[in-house]
């Protein structure tokens, strides 16, 4: 079952690793990510900062998008982590049984706007946000469990 989407520019790291992947009970945590996918150093690196006893899966979109069908038959408590608008907004046009997204971090980067106090959007970034709103997908931000959970206001 899929407890937790959520897009984060970093992937892996301490938030996900320590917070939500405890909150959530995740036992399996999926990278949607077609450069990590395709990045040998970048997994190896994603694969020592996975937490102990989890399972992690680094996939391309359509790697994913092929194994879904899989993924819904696992026992298991799964974490899907996005880095980016364009391909979390393309897997819910393709998989459209995602009902609400985490939005984690997003980095200040030129040519972007901010949202909210890790969120920080480029015109096509928002307009993937705005493709998953009008979807009905709930659009929260929330950085780590222990921070209140707002809605995602563009």
């Amino acid at each position: 079952m899929i407890k937790l989407v959520r897009l984060d520019y970093r992937l892996l790291h301490g938030q996900v690793v320590f917070a939500w992947t405890g909150y959530v009970g995740a036992q399996r945590i999926i990278i949607v990510d077609d450069e990590a996918a395709s990045d040998e150093l970048k997994k190896t690196a994603l694969s020592l900062s996975k937490p102990v006893g989890v399972r992690l899966n680094i996939f391309s979109l359509e790697t994913t998008l092929a194994k879904m069908p899989k993924v819904e038959t696992l026992n298991e408590n799964i974490m899907m982590i996005f880095g980016n608008t364009k391909t979390l907004r393309a897997f819910c046009e393709a998989y459209p049984k995602i009902k609400e997204i985490n939005y984690g971090a997003q980095a200040n980067r030129e040519g972007t706007k901010q949202y909210a106090s890790s969120i920080f959007l480029t015109e096509s970034e928002v307009e993937d946000t705005h493709c998953l709103f009008n979807m009905g997908i709930k659009l929260n931000v929330q950085q780590t469990p222990s921070h209140k959970s707002e809605t995602l206001a563009l």
